[in-house]
């Protein structure tokens, strides 16, 4: 059954999201921007008169259209900006709050710990990698597993070899082959212990 995760804070990633928060600001800004000018170019140029509020104007078409759409809608282009900001906020989250996850899974990961598990939100993006990252320390886990009982199995042939009754001199090479791969064999078991692996 899948965890649901509510967010603590609003910033997870604060460079990403503001950034992310501009982008969509200056895109609409500049479509709405767009928008105007092409409407300015496109209109005929030529003298248009206005009657609001018992206020009566003579101007350039493209002029007067300009004016009253940011004396009209002022307050429609505000609540708008506000809504691009808030609605790229709760965008940037599906995005943020994986790549934190990742970032910090990823570093346990470096620092031997092999038994996280990473839980993202049923809307959060990124779940096909979040699955990869972790078959990747259940198959890590069990890989390091299997070396350890290897080398546990080869302490005990080392062990066992090291008893045989063999003539003095090749008892002593046996010996000194034995100790070699004691040796080997304890940094491959010190190896092992630095990870904490995932259970089964």
């Amino acid at each position: 059954m899948e965890r649901r995760h509510k967010r603590r804070n609003f910033f997870i990633k604060k460079d990403f999201q503001g950034r992310l928060i501009l982008g969509c600001i200056l895109f609409v800004a500049g479509g709405g921007l767009l928008f105007n000018v092409l409407l300015g170019v496109f209109s005929p140029n030529a003298p248009t008169s206005s009657f609001t509020s018992h206020d009566f104007q003579i101007d350039q078409t493209p002029l007067l259209l300009l004016k009253h759409i940011l004396t009209t809608n002022w307050f429609l282009i505000i609540l708008g900006g506000v809504f691009v900001m808030v609605a790229s906020l709760f965008l940037s989250h599906r995005i943020a709050g994986p790549m934190f996850r990742f970032e910090s899974t990823l570093e346990n990961m470096m620092n031997g710990h092999l038994d996280n598990t990473i839980h993202l939100r049923n809307k959060d993006e990124g779940k096909e990698l979040a699955r990869k990252i972790n078959e990747l320390n259940s198959q890590l886990s069990q890989s390091f597993r299997t070396i350890d009982q290897n080398s546990k199995a080869l302490e005990i042939l080392i062990e066992q070899a090291s008893t045989l009754d063999l003539p003095e001199k090749e008892k002593e090479q046996l010996a000194s082959l034995c100790w070699s791969m004691q040796e080997h064999n304890r940094k491959i078991t010190h190896n092992c212990d630095y990870f904490s692996l995932k259970e089964e």
